[in-house]
């Protein structure tokens, strides 16, 4: 797909941005954010302990292998193949766990194969198209794509809980997979341009899987920020109400600090893909990093004081929400876009494996030190040092727009 001035991008690029939102608001993604409605439920069902319901949940680590073979896959079989395989296994999936499920096993057996569908479906499949088409307005397409689950999570999670309430965990299930199946997924399908995730590159690699980015070290930059990030971010949401409980807030206040740390993601979506596009971007990447670091001071400092706690999850979420925009917004602009799923999915995958670090060792903490303060003041250093990596990338940034 040839390269546009900024206005046209959107001629065909607001289909692109409206499949990619809807894809990310109806599918893998939410189900991600709400699992955590079928936890307690499904556990009681099911006779499970609380170490099994923990084990089950963190099954979803499988992202980290799933990763980098969707992203490879996506970059053969183009968008709507691989959005249509994905969303089908993971509807057929929860279909399955409404129908048959009966135990630890098979509850660990089918968050595993969602994981390994979703590590790479939901990010990597989504953005390969926005960035294969936009240029100019790469940031703010990326950006608009991401708040998709941001609006879903702001209703769906209390319509899901009453159904849970009044017929089940099951029924949830079955709820998700028909919400996948009978809206997102013919609304994405129909929405998506078929050549969306082409990219007219004569560099494009069909034939055996290419790893000459594993050799560059612009990759593993981009790589240890990611890792970085992921593991203070992810701490933190992990355990964001007993951290706000433990700075003295109750149960119910605490509750608000998830409105604010999905405020904060709203904001670092929209905001922080605005900045992408108009000033140099490893500077912008480096002072979305160092600003949570104030709500982590703040956690660290703070007891009993409702707006500067809220303040402080605001400025956590704000990474949060911009981080997945930040890297793949690097990635396309570092490395050819043909090979962007294997990339980005190899990137990600990483990312994952962070993330699992950042939840394993808020809970080691607590359980250590009584407090969540050595995970903090870990997540105050790991942000800075991820700050620190992103003016080092090599970034041609003027001779691909004067290109363009």
């Amino acid at each position: 797909m040839t390269s546009r001035a900024a206005p046209t991008e959107w001629v065909s690029g607001w289909r692109i941005v409206a499949a990619g939102a809807l894809a990310n608001a109806t599918g893998i993604s939410l189900l991600f954010y709400t699992f955590n409605l079928f936890v307690l439920p499904m556990a009681a069902d099911l006779h499970m302990t609380r170490a099994q319901g923990g084990i089950v949940q963190s099954m979803i680590i499988t992202a980290a292998l799933g990763a980098p073979v969707i992203g490879w896959l996506a970059d053969r079989q183009g968008f709507h193949r691989m959005f249509l395989a994905c969303t089908l296994i993971m509807a057929a999936t929860e279909l399955a766990l409404w129908r048959w499920a009966d135990g630890f096993a098979a509850m660990a057996l089918g968050t595993a194969l969602i994981g390994f569908i979703g590590g790479g479906s939901a990010t990597i499949l989504i953005t390969r198209p926005v960035n294969a088409h936009f240029r100019r307005n790469r940031g703010l397409a990326l950006g608009l794509v991401g708040t998709g689950i941001s609006l879903t999570t702001v209703f769906v999670p209390p319509w899901l809980q009453g159904v849970i309430a009044a017929d089940g965990w099951r029924q949830g299930f079955l709820m998700l997979a028909l919400f996948a199946l009978a809206l997102g997924l013919p609304a994405v399908l129909a929405l998506m341009p078929r050549n969306a995730s082409t990219h007219a590159s004569p560099t494009a690699n069909r034939g055996p899987a290419n790893h000459d980015h594993l050799r560059t070290p612009d990759f593993w930059l981009l790589a240890g920020a990611n890792f970085c990030a992921a593991i203070a971010t992810s701490a933190t949401l992990s355990q964001l109400s007993p951290m706000l409980q433990e700075r003295g807030l109750t149960a119910a206040t605490a509750a608000w600090g998830i409105s604010s740390f999905a405020a904060g993601q709203l904001i670092g979506k929209l905001g922080g893909g605005w900045l992408l596009d108009r000033f140099d971007p490893r500077r912008v990447a480096a002072v979305l990093n160092v600003v949570p670091t104030l709500g982590f001071v703040l956690l660290l400092t703070q007891h009993g004081t409702f707006l500067p706690l809220m303040l402080a999850t605001g400025l956590i979420g704000l990474l949060q929400g911009a981080d997945i925009g930040i890297f793949s917004y690097f990635v396309a602009h570092r490395f050819d876009v043909a090979r962007y799923g294997a990339i980005f999915g190899a990137l990600h995958g990483l990312g994952w494996i962070g993330t699992a670090i950042g939840v394993v060792g808020a809970g080691w903490s607590f359980d250590r030190f009584g407090g969540y303060w050595v995970v903090q003041l870990a997540a105050i250093g790991l942000l800075f040092l991820a700050a620190l990596l992103f003016p080092l990338l090599r970034l041609p940034l003027a001779s691909q727009t004067a290109a363009d």
